[in-house]
């Protein structure tokens, strides 16, 4: 049967419509392989293991969901806690998505130090097919970070696709600094660009301060932790300079511990400030409690973070314990 003329051009055109849409559509990406055997072997048994929380839809999301959103962000931030194996393999996957994607950010670390930035860089130009070599560059077993062989993973996926990689964290001499010059010891240009004299929200640097006081087991007397609180600003301040300095046309990725990825006073904040219209995706790893089984459990204000990760939680000595002793006071 032949069609009449108009019918004919009409279902041309649907046709021809279709087929550029088909081709101008972008490219579906095989997802990098996402390990379910556990390294932490605390609370397996709670039923939001592995499971990813969209923050924004409500929901329970699959990974590659979670992959399409990361590959459309300029600036994705990836939370840890330190010493959870399994949070750092999740960020090495985040860094294979965007490989897989086609795309090659900065990959910002906040356990490497501004003056480590020549060890780095020297390191990155002997072109190392993996990142086995990089902790003993970056003389990391003197760093007090966990063993590099956690870090590793995101270093091989980073030089893996040839993306770049750059120190997050200021110098341990400015650190020093702080002691006497506070704040002053950025210098006024960096003060000013940075944002890092721009009042947090109050809710924001009430926050902040209660971390302090909870990271120390509420052992600090309040002057100490009000001088800490500009020393944690430029910290997190730093983090987002070293993303928006080190970004390729392809943005940054910041690896970094969970609390330095808050919306409400962190790193993402300080984007904001600088970058306020670029696409920025949150995703923390959280490690699970016994007990808490709802996604709820786990948001203590809402809109910190875009995806909650559930992972096992790792088992560690008790930190406030040994703080405990160390501000115990010492008998005549």
């Amino acid at each position: 049967m032949t069609l009449p003329a108009r019918p004919l051009a009409a279902a041309l055109r649907i046709f021809a419509s279709v087929a550029v849409c088909t081709l101008l559509a972008p490219a579906a990406h095989a997802l990098p392989p996402l390990t379910q055997d556990w390294q932490a072997t605390l609370n397996r048994d709670n039923p939001l293991l592995g499971r990813i929380w969209s923050v924004k839809e409500g929901d329970f999301v699959t990974p590659d969901v979670l992959a399409r959103d990361i590959a459309s962000a300029r600036f994705v931030l990836a939370g840890e806690t330190h010493d959870n194996p399994d949070h750092h393999l999740r960020q090495a996957w985040i860094v294979s998505v965007l490989a897989e994607a086609g795309r090659k950010p900065a990959i910002v670390y906040e356990m490497i130090p501004a003056d480590k930035s020549a060890a780095l860089a020297d390191y990155l130009a002997t072109s190392p097919k993996d990142g086995s070599g990089m902790g003993t560059a970056l003389d990391w077993d003197a760093s007090g970070w966990p063993a590099w062989s956690m870090y590793q993973p995101i270093a091989d996926a980073a030089l893996a696709a040839h993306m770049p990689m750059a120190a997050g964290d200021l110098s341990r001499k400015v650190l020093k600094d702080f002691r006497t010059d506070g704040l002053e010891a950025l210098g006024p240009d960096v003060l000013k660009k940075w944002r890092v004299s721009t009042p947090l929200p109050e809710a924001g640097l009430e926050t902040l301060k209660q971390d302090l006081r909870d990271g120390h087991c509420g052992l600090l007397p309040e002057p100490a932790v009000d001088a800490m609180v500009p020393i944690q600003r430029a910290r997190d301040a730093s983090l987002a300079d070293g993303m928006i300095e080190n970004a390729t046309e392809d943005g940054a990725v910041l690896i970094a511990g969970r609390g330095h990825v808050r919306a409400d006073m962190a790193a993402p904040w300080y984007l904001r400030q600088r970058a306020p219209d670029a696409a920025m995706l949150i995703v923390a790893m959280v490690e699970l409690e016994a007990g808490e089984s709802k996604p709820s459990d786990y948001m203590p204000a809402p809109g910190l973070y875009d995806y909650i990760w559930f992972t096992p939680k790792a088992k560690r000595a008790d930190k406030c314990e040994e703080l405990r002793a160390r501000f115990k006071p010492k008998k005549d």
